[in-house]
C-alpha cells in the first residue's frame, strides 16, 4: 500500500517558511524581494567614493545559502564633458562586483559617460550582480559613485528647465532573493 503526505507548507529549522503549495501540486519557495525607488534627484562631487542619498536597501535571505540578484537602474548626466562617473555596487562596507585592481585605475561596477553637455542629454546606465552574501542577517546593499571634476545629476538631465523638453526619472535598486 502507498503511503500518502498532505503537506500545505515546509518550513525551516528556524520557522520561517520555506515553500508553500500550490493547487497544482508544485513547491512555490518563499523568496525575499525588496526594491529602493528613488523618484526624486540628487548628485554627487568629488573625487572619492559617495553613498548616491536614497540609493540603498536591506534585505535578510532566508538561507545562508541564498544568492542574492541585486539590479540596479540610473539615468542622469555627468555636467563636464569628457569624464565619466563610475559607480560601485556596496554590500555593507565592501565593494562587490567591482573590476580587477590595475594601478591606478578605478575599482568600479559601471559607469555613465558626460559624452558631451548637451542641455537636455541623459544616459541610462543598469548593472546586475549575484551576490553570495552566506547569512540570514540584515543584509544592506548600497550604490556609491565618484567623478574626476563637476558634478553628477541624477533622476534628471543636465539641463533642468522646467518644460516637456526636460524628465524625471526613477532610480532604482532591486534585490531578489534567489534560493541556493
Amino acid at each position: 500500500m502507498a503511503s500518502i503526505i498532505g503537506v500545505e507548507t515546509l518550513q525551516h529549522t528556524n520557522g520561517t517558511t520555506a515553500a508553500t503549495i500550490n493547487s497544482s501540486g508544485f513547491f512555490i519557495p518563499k523568496l525575499n524581494i525588496v526594491q529602493t525607488v528613488k523618484t526624486d534627484t540628487g548628485s554627487i562631487t568629488g573625487t572619492s567614493f559617495a553613498d548616491l542619498a536614497g540609493v540603498s536597501l536591506s534585505i535578510t535571505p532566508t538561507l545562508t545559502s541564498s544568492k542574492i540578484l541585486i539590479q540596479v537602474h540610473i539615468s542622469g548626466f555627468h555636467d563636464t564633458a569628457t569624464y565619466s562617473v563610475k559607480f560601485r555596487l556596496m554590500r555593507g562596507n565592501t565593494a562587490i562586483g567591482i573590476g580587477d585592481a590595475a594601478g591606478n585605475r578605478t575599482q568600479a561596477s559601471f559607469a555613465i559617460d558626460s559624452y558631451g553637455s548637451g542641455s537636455q542629454a541623459v544616459i541610462t546606465s543598469g548593472f546586475h550582480f549575484l551576490d553570495s552574501p552566506s547569512t540570514i542577517s540584515a543584509t544592506t546593499y548600497k550604490i556609491q559613485g565618484l567623478i574626476e571634476t563637476g558634478t553628477f545629476y541624477f533622476g534628471r538631465g543636465n539641463g533642468d528647465a522646467d518644460n516637456a523638453g526636460h524628465g524625471r526619472y526613477p532610480t532604482i535598486i532591486t534585490a531578489t532573493e534567489i534560493a541556493g
